[in-house]
């Protein structure tokens, strides 16, 4: 167990949304393009629950550098036992191993604590670290969409990856 992890509150929501607004405004691993704010991090925030759709966070010298949740994939009954799993890292600590630390993590627990079967990745398909660092951690190639996103004036693919847990 890592005890720079651990379930998110709303006390974080600060912190979180920082981390995914300086994606949205500077890099490809979302495909908003515009600020998310308070309260709409407030209401997916409160989408999640502890036992099937956690948030985690990594928090390092009382700072969160990072969350990785698991959200609805859809919202249909038959979708219950997949979920989608999203990792943000603050940019300063990016590469340095903290984001495999926490994805890890939210895994394991998936794995011991959740209904989850089957758990998806959709990532920008020129985001390779991403790609990469999920092809390590076991997931596998659930195909390519290529150019359905538009930003910073460039088409964008999403790749989708999997991993069943059980």
């Amino acid at each position: 167990m890592n005890s720079n992890i651990r379930l998110a509150t709303i006390d974080d929501l600060d912190a979180i949304n920082d981390i995914y607004n300086y994606e949205v405004l500077n890099g490809i691993a979302t495909f908003d393009v515009q600020e998310r704010t308070y309260e709409e991090a407030e209401a997916w925030f409160n989408e999640h629950d502890e036992q099937d759709h956690p948030i985690f966070v990594y928090e390092l010298d009382d700072e969160v550098i990072g969350y990785c949740s698991l959200s609805t994939y859809r919202k249909l009954d038959a979708y219950a036992q997949t979920s989608e799993i999203s990792l943000y890292i603050a940019n300063d600590f990016k590469s340095q191993g903290y984001g495999r630390l926490l994805a890890n993590y939210v895994l394991e627990y998936a794995k011991e604590n959740t209904q989850n079967h089957n758990i998806i990745a959709v990532i920008t398909s020129e985001n390779l670290i991403s790609i990469n660092l999920f092809f390590s951690l076991d997931f596998k190639d659930g195909g390519t969409i290529e150019e359905c996103g538009k930003k910073f004036g460039k088409l964008l693919g999403i790749t989708n990856l999997y991993r069943i847990l059980n």
